[in-house]
């Protein structure tokens, strides 16, 4: 019998491993439909729309001065410039998240999905890191759980 923690955790953005996560969630809904017609005693239902979000909080990390990072990766699928007061449109982001269990490949869930939320926090005395907050597009492309 084996535990999982934090440490086992990773998420890749566009294939590559995230530098600096300290934490990431997703959760599943599943929408019913109902089908219950005049005269039924009970209620019935039939499986509607999937649907799959989540969250990550990320450090702001740059391997060197001038450099990217996953952060400001992430912000450039969401926040674009306008130019001429049009903005360009947001783009997708492939989420990997994955748990490092001892196999080969780990067990993970691979999204195609788009930002819908980042949130950036600098204190005093803590290391500035950013929320981000993602929706699926269509089911995930990869499950290995």
């Amino acid at each position: 019998m084996a535990f999982y923690s934090g440490k086992d955790g990773q998420l890749f953005i566009d294939g590559d491993k995230a530098a600096k996560v300290q934490s990431w969630s997703f959760s599943s809904s599943q929408a019913v439909l109902e089908t219950t017609s005049l005269e039924d005693t009970d209620r019935t239902i039939v499986q509607g729309v999937r649907s799959y979000s989540g969250s990550a909080r990320l450090f702001y990390y740059q391997a060197s001065a001038g450099s990217g990072g996953d952060v400001t990766d992430l912000i450039g699928k969401c926040i674009k410039a306008a130019s001429g007061g049009v903005a360009a449109a947001s783009t997708a982001a492939t989420l990997k998240l994955k748990i490092v269990d001892g196999s080969a490949n780990g067990r993970f869930i691979t999204f195609s999905t788009l930002i819908t939320g980042i949130s950036m926090n600098s204190a005093v005395g803590e290391v500035l890191s950013a929320d981000i907050s993602w929706e699926s597009n269509g089911a995930p492309t990869e499950v290995s759980i």
